[in-house]
């Protein structure tokens, strides 16, 4: 998304990223969900780092994912540097599914490099008063508990 606008982008600068690993994906990711629940008022859950999927093939099973991150070469005519990075939220999409051989984005117009999928059953934090209010009640069960251990 435009950070600026929050209207879709079709794809980022690989350069912007700094290099194509799996974490600085998953970071990446993370600001694009933040942005696209700031502009929208959504609340898309965060993805898991530990749930990710590393590919070659521009074919593959979506089933248990949430998120597609993909980088297609420059190619002729593309901008970016090194390319462009593509994030896809896939909406409970489950089984195969063939993404595009070619990026589409003014950054990478190249052939299909690789994918990188997602799941997104992380668990939201809750705000700062419900966590005091849950710490104080795990410590209460504690001293409970431990009153009649000792008893």
């Amino acid at each position: 998304m435009n950070p600026i606008t929050g209207a879709p982008a079709s794809d980022v600068d690989k350069g912007l990223l700094g290099n194509n690993s799996p974490t600085t994906n998953f970071n990446f990711l993370l600001g694009q969900i933040s942005l696209y629940n700031s502009f929208n008022n959504a609340s898309l859950q965060n993805p898991t780092f530990n749930g990710f999927f590393d590919g070659s093939s521009n074919t593959v099973s979506l089933t248990g994912f949430d998120y597609a991150v993909i980088h297609y070469g420059k190619g002729p005519g593309g901008q970016g540097q090194g390319g462009g990075v593509e994030f896809f939220y896939l909406n409970g999409m489950t089984g195969n599914f063939t993404f595009a051989a070619n990026g589409l984005g003014q950054n990478g117009f190249g052939g299909f490099s690789s994918i990188r999928l997602f799941s997104g059953n992380g668990a939201s934090v809750p705000e700062g008063g419900a966590t005091a209010l849950l710490l104080g009640v795990a410590a209460l069960g504690l001293a409970t508990t431990r009153r009649f251990v000792k008893a």
